[in-house]
C-alpha cells in the first residue's frame, strides 16, 4: 500500500464519526417531525403538518447515509463487507432497496398518512440497473418505528466491525499533511490575517500534527452509542 492510500483510508477513517453524526442529525429529525404529527393529530389540531414533504426529503437523506457508513467502512478497514453482512438488521433489505429507488430514480416513497403516524402505503416498483424488475414489498411498520428498528440493529453491527477491523484503519501517515492546510491557506477566500498567523505558527502547527493520533474505534463507538441511546429513549 503507498503511502498515498494509507493516508487516504486514515482520512476516510477519521471521517466515520462524522457520517454517524450525519446519520443520528437526520434520525432526529425524523423523530422530531413524525412527534410533531402524533402530538398534533392527538390535539385535534389540523393540519398536523403543513410541510409534508419535510419527512420525505429527510428520510431520502437519512437512507442515503446507510449506503456511505458501508462504504467508507470497506474503504477505512480494507475490508470487504457484502450487504448479507446487514442481513440480521431488522428492515435492512428495505432500506438498502429503497435507497436505490430515491437515489436512481428519484422517488418520494412515504405516501401515506392515518392516525398520526406516516406510511408507505403500497409496493416500490422498479427496474434495477440490470434490467430486472424488482418489487418492494411495503413495511407493515409506520416511518417512525421503521427507522428506530433498524438503526437499533445497525448501530448493533457496525459496533462489531469497529471492534474486528477497527485496528486496520491507519491512525498516522507519512504524507505531508502540511501541504494540505498550505493549500488552502493559499486559497483567494482565506483572510491575509489568517495566512500570516499561520506562517507565525508553522512550526507549532508541524510539530501538533506529528503528535497528534487520533483513536477511530473510540469515535465510531462513542458515536453508535449515542444513537442507540437515542432509539431506546425514544
Amino acid at each position: 500500500m503507498t503511502e498515498q492510500e494509507t493516508h487516504h483510508k486514515m482520512v476516510v477513517g477519521s471521517f466515520i464519526k462524522n457520517k454517524l453524526e450525519e446519520y443520528e442529525y437526520f434520525l432526529r429529525k425524523i423523530i422530531s417531525i413524525c412527534n410533531l404529527v402524533n402530538s398534533n393529530f392527538l390535539a385535534g389540531i389540523n393540519p398536523v403538518n403543513t410541510s409534508d414533504e419535510d419527512i420525505n426529503f429527510t428520510f431520502n437523506a437519512f437512507v442515503n447515509t446507510f449506503q456511505s457508513l458501508k462504504d467508507s467502512l470497506e474503504t477505512a478497514t480494507s475490508q470487504k463487507i457484502a450487504w448479507s453482512y446487514f442481513s440480521e438488521v431488522r428492515h435492512s433489505t428495505f432500506f438498502k432497496e429503497c435507497r436505490n429507488a430515491i437515489t436512481h430514480d428519484g422517488m418520494q416513497i412515504i405516501n401515506a398518512y392515518t392516525d398520526g403516524k406516516y406510511y408507505i402505503a403500497s409496493n416500490i416498483e422498479r427496474i434495477d440497473n440490470k434490467g430486472k424488475f424488482v418489487s418492494l414489498e411495503a413495511p407493515k411498520q409506520d416511518i417512525l418505528t421503521l427507522c428506530l428498528e433498524f438503526s437499533t440493529d445497525l448501530m448493533i453491527k457496525v459496533d462489531i466491525i469497529a471492534d474486528n477491523y477497527g485496528q486496520s484503519i491507519p491512525t498516522q501517515s507519512n504524507v505531508d499533511k502540511m501541504k494540505y492546510i498550505a493549500r488552502y491557506m493559499n486559497s483567494p477566500i482565506v483572510p491575509e490575517f489568517a495566512r500570516t498567523l499561520f506562517q507565525q505558527n508553522r512550526e507549532i502547527i508541524e510539530q501538533q500534527l506529528a503528535a497528534h493520533v487520533f483513536n477511530p474505534v473510540a469515535d465510531i463507538k462513542k458515536q453508535t452509542a449515542s444513537i442507540s441511546s437515542l432509539c431506546a429513549h425514544t
